[in-house]
């Protein structure tokens, strides 16, 4: 890229020397007596078109249909001259662009704003090969160019009211032959948008701000092919900062997703991609026509008036501001008139100058204000992250200076660009680098201090429920039951660190063994703690009595009023010497009696109704009987497809072993929680002789 630049200024130097010794001002006898015509022999490949031009601030009339001023029969001697040598020292503050010249509002027009005409004679000696004419990078707004007479071509669409302007772009056009005096007379129709004139890049805009190039088109083409490689070179560092930022957008998303009932990073993320977004329309602006200028303006305005809200309300949320309504609505209401007065500027037809400049110091009026309410922002959160303040601070200055950028380079030509190697850097990329470095820096802080927070948290609610887990282990799983007459076996498998099944076996000193076992809805803690009112009821009712209907009743009175939305199903047996069992179910699975289910009367679960009743039914059982009790976690385990374990396999599996049942329904695929007891009738239980009458305790 060095070489290209070292080419450019060899190229602008032999031009130079080629323009003093070549061209000279020497009046034609046939024009007119006050006519400067320009001579050039191409002893070069290309040389500047100085001038000195003739310039009218109006539109041309038309004659016949046709434009009078870009006749070469038109007598302009009475125009003003307007020289177009720029300096080689100079460049455009706004886009760097060498061998600046200043346009008209500096040369004796400040009140010109709309179309104005160039005009300049060549005489042409010597010309090898047909001529083109490469018009500058930067020029205010839109033109046409005539030569003797012929329309070549455009920059802009002057079809339409008002012209159309786009960013602009060297443009090359071929000439006709010259005429038969060897002339070519050079018409350039211009139009400078208002708003240009009053809010221009520069405090001197209107017309070209550069030298036209007249020459082989091969020369001209490769000028023009390195101007818009510098133009490509120019916004390398937007770009950049642009991805940057839609980067660091992406991932104050992310954030934003683990932490949703918060705002905070949605605002971040908001005013992120609103900072972002454009810089990419920008580049199509520079590149194509499918934007124009003033389209360009639009977006660009809009978006950043959005973007300034989005950063108020996250610098707000970000130090805990207390919401305050009159604020936002303020906000809003700035933000709604900057972009309204922005459609305004766009959308009005043949605005006056003076009114632009009043819509426009109204916008700056805004825009100042919002960055005010920033900075209020920051010094109200200072007291609660002081830290987070000194290191917003700066980022947000420049912010604040780069929104004021035209301004200051228009009213003050204080240059907010500086353009290393042809490479721009503004205060805005600084800005926004330095935004996006402090905000990452802040939320990693921010989000490592809470996840460490959340971790430790985590890890006192993981020992709490760890301890409640031993607890309830140690509260469900009762000691083994040694017993002449019945052979007990358990296995209990939570879902969960604590788990909603409860079941006790409780023997009694006349040899009889009461079992229960139940289910709670649910998972988790709140099953958990249930679960230990109804185990602590059963071991108190216990002592009174092994009625089984009485025991339902009990727990369906303490279930009453203090479950919530909870319910439990349960089952109690009491197996008595002599191998009668009574058994009453409150909505539990029934027993399997040798592998096939008891078939008992169902009842209501217990909680839900104070009246139910529980009823009582009496079983004989056999010797070396099998009798398995178990909750619907058994039957629930899904497998990957979720097809169920369900009753087929139970029947075939209640045989065997609790811990073979439970380990079958675990690698099937446990959901639920997971409890089973299973109890062998001795040989001895069946030689005492059992009562006939079974006596109940009252409720």
């Amino acid at each position: 890229m060095r070489k290209a630049l070292l080419r450019l200024l060899f190229v602008a130097l032999a031009s130079l020397a080629a323009l003093e010794t070549a061209a000279a001002a020497s009046p034609s006898p046939d024009d007119a007596p006050n006519l400067i015509v320009s001579r050039i022999q191409l002893g070069e490949s290309f040389t500047p078109l100085a001038g000195p031009w003739k310039f009218a601030p109006a539109d041309s009339p038309r004659q016949n249909g046709t434009l009078l001023w870009a006749s070469p029969a038109f007598d302009d001697s009475a125009w003003a001259n307007m020289d177009l040598h720029g300096d080689r020292n100079a460049s455009d503050a706004a886009y760097g662009n060498p061998g600046y010249v200043t346009g008209w509002v500096a040369r004796g027009y400040p009140s010109l704003s709309g179309f104005a005409w160039y005009r300049l004679r060549l005489h042409v000696v010597n010309t090898p090969a047909p001529l083109w004419i490469k018009m500058p990078d930067h020029v205010d707004d839109a033109y046409q160019v005539y030569a003797n007479g012929k329309y070549l071509g455009e920059f802009g669409d002057f079809a339409v009211n008002p012209v159309q302007c786009y960013r602009s772009r060297p443009v090359n056009f071929e000439l006709p032959a010259p005429d038969e005096h060897g002339d070519i007379l050079l018409a350039i129709r211009f139009y400078m948008e208002p708003v240009v004139f009053v809010r221009g890049t520069t405090s001197d805009s209107g017309g070209m701000h550069q030298t036209p190039l007249l020459g082989l088109h091969s020369e001209l083409e490769s000028i023009r092919s390195q101007e818009v490689t510098g133009r490509i070179l120019s916004i390398i560092v937007p770009v950049f900062v642009s991805l940057l930022m839609i980067i660091a957008a992406a991932g104050a998303f992310w954030i934003w997703l683990l932490d949703r009932p918060s705002a905070t990073y949605l605002w971040l993320t908001l005013g992120l991609l609103l900072l972002a977004a454009p810089t990419l329309v920008l580049c199509l602006a520079f590149f194509t026509t499918a934007i124009t200028q003033g389209q360009n303006s639009l977006i660009a305005e809009t978006l950043a008036a959005i973007g300034l809200v989005c950063w108020l309300l996250f610098w707000r949320q970000w130090f805990h501001l207390a919401r305050n309504r009159l604020v936002e609505l303020l906000i809003v209401t700035l933000a709604g008139i900057d972009i309204s007065l922005e459609f305004l500027l766009r959308f009005a037809v043949q605005m006056q100058a003076h009114t632009v400049r009043l819509i426009l110091e109204a916008q700056v009026a805004c825009n100042f204000t919002l960055a005010l309410l920033l900075f209020a922002a920051l010094l109200q959160g200072a007291r609660k992250d002081r830290v987070a303040k000194l290191l917003a601070l700066p980022p947000i200055l420049l912010l604040t200076i780069s929104l004021l950028s035209a301004e200051l380079i228009a009213q003050f030509n204080i240059r907010t660009s500086v353009f290393p190697f042809g490479i721009q850097i503004s205060v805005q990329d600084v800005a926004y680098v330095l935004l996006v470095l402090v905000v990452s820096a802040l939320v990693f802080r921010r989000f490592t201090s809470t996840q460490v927070a959340q971790r430790l948290q985590r890890q006192a609610v993981e020992q709490e429920l760890e301890q409640a887990r031993e607890l309830q282990q140690h509260v469900l799983i009762p000691e083994p039951v040694t017993s002449a007459l019945f052979a007990v076996e358990t296995a209990y498998y939570p879902a969960r660190q604590v788990g909603g099944d409860f079941f006790q076996v409780i023997p009694h000193r006349d040899g009889s063994l009461l079992i229960v076992v139940g289910d709670v809805s649910g998972k988790g803690m709140a099953a958990a703690m249930l679960v230990a009112v109804l185990v602590g009821s059963i071991r108190t009712r216990a002592d009174e009595t092994g009625d089984p209907a009485a025991i339902l009743h009990t727990l369906n009175d303490r279930l009453l009023g203090r479950a919530g939305d909870h319910f439990a199903t349960c089952i109690a047996a009491h197996l008595r010497p002599g191998g009668t069992m009574l058994i009453a179910n409150a909505g539990h699975l029934p027993p399997y009696r040798n592998g096939l289910p008891l078939d008992l009367p169902g009842s209501l679960p217990l909680g839900i109704d104070q009246d139910a009743e529980y009823g009582v039914h009496a079983l004989q059982l056999d010797p070396a009987d099998h009798i398995t009790f178990l909750t619907d976690g058994v039957l629930e385990a899904r497998d990957a497809t979720g097809q169920l374990l369900g009753f087929d396999q139970m029947a075939k599996l209640s045989s065997l072993p609790p811990e073979a049942i439970a380990q079958a329904a675990i690698n099937h695929g446990q959901d639920d929680d997971i409890t089973i007891v299973s109890v062998h009738l001795r040989a001895a239980a069946i030689a005492i002789e059992s009562p006939s009458v079974y006596e109940t305790s009252p409720r």
